[in-house]
């Protein structure tokens, strides 16, 4: 077979996730060596990829300038710009995340096969949802032709109109972002700050609600349900139902959700002095949620200026108060390639 009938595959990775980058980098080389008798392998350039493939024949594209996502995204279309028919990842889910809205934004959507090597998806590997990991731990050589393709569930967030990302998991409105350090300590940061790429410890969070705020639901089977107006929201949360997120969603209302057929959930605290998930001194907890469908639309209206979107813990955009943030499930938002059972 002549080189230029051969698949073309892109190998992507993030050297700044949780497993560490020399792990990481390893982990790259070893799927490189796997892949290049197999396929004509793009690589991103510097620390998405060729560093882990120096003096290896590969094609380098994408971009590698800004350390943030904006690096992922672009080099994932230009993956798609090469004729990439499966792209490769060596990283945690949000990277996953920023892959796909780069295949999104080239209109096109390739597989994704993922070797997990983030905070989440190496530290919970018996999750039953895992939308994009197919390999965890040690590198195991696997074959082109023996990948088995699927459909991955997930939200499409728009703001004012406009696609601001996808997620496999939920999305949430808040100012403190969940985060651990490299040696797993836990803690609460500034989300804004994130987004430049700074880590700024932060446990005090302001609200996100006013007197202006809303928070509807426009369905097409179940029609227009207001599930929040006013200050008292604190921490408000989508998440597409699949069965260990339903568990813990708004004290287990998201089980009662599966049950009932519905695709997603909605809920929040209705106490905005919750700062971010509830400690015992605000026990009883109560949450207010609501059930609804793929294609309805959760929409946000009146938000505070300052309040921040975050998409499976990778935090957006700062959000203001005339902004209007949508988020809908969608049954078929990616496809992931991964080994026959």
């Amino acid at each position: 077979m002549s080189a230029d009938a051969r698949r073309r595959v892109g190998l992507l990775c993030n050297p700044y996730a949780g497993c560490g980058r020399d792990r990481i980098l390893g982990l790259t080389r070893q799927a490189f060596d796997c892949l290049a008798p197999q396929a004509e392998i793009f690589v991103g350039p510097g620390d998405l990829g060729a560093n882990a493939c120096s003096g290896a024949a590969v094609t380098v594209v994408g971009r590698d300038d800004t350390r943030t996502r904006s690096d992922t995204i672009a080099t994932a279309q230009a993956f798609i710009a090469r004729g990439v028919e499966l792209v490769v990842i060596v990283s945690g889910d949000g990277t996953y995340n920023d892959a796909l809205a780069g295949m999104k934004a080239a209109d096109m959507t390739v597989p994704i096969f993922g070797i997990a090597a983030g905070r989440f998806n190496t530290l919970f590997p018996g999750r039953k949802h895992d939308p994009f990991v197919s390999l965890r731990g040690e590198f195991r050589p696997f074959r082109l032709t023996d990948l088995v393709i699927d459909d991955v569930p997930g939200l499409l967030v728009h703001v004012n109109g406009a696609v601001a990302g996808y997620g496999v998991f939920w999305t949430v409105v808040s100012n403190l972002l969940a985060y651990s350090d490299a040696g797993g300590r836990s803690m609460t940061v500034d989300a804004a700050r994130m987004l430049a790429g700074d880590v700024v410890p932060l446990s005090t969070a302001w609200p996100v609600a006013g007197d202006a705020t809303r928070i509807v639901i426009h369905s097409r089977t179940l029609g227009e349900i207001e599930l929040a107006r006013g200050r008292d929201i604190s921490m408000p949360v989508v998440a597409h139902i699949v069965p260990e997120i339903g568990q813990v969603l708004a004290g287990g209302f998201g089980t009662y959700a599966e049950f009932m057929g519905f695709h997603g959930v909605a809920y929040y605290f209705p106490n905005r002095d919750i700062p971010f998930l509830p400690t015992p001194e605000f026990f009883p907890v109560t949450t207010r949620a609501a059930g609804f469908f793929a294609g309805d639309e959760v929409r946000y209206t009146g938000l505070e200026d300052g309040a921040v979107l975050q998409i499976d813990s990778t935090p957006i955009c700062v959000l203001h108060r005339d902004d209007v943030l949508t988020v809908q499930v969608v049954h078929a938002l990616g496809k992931k390639a991964r080994l026959p059972a």
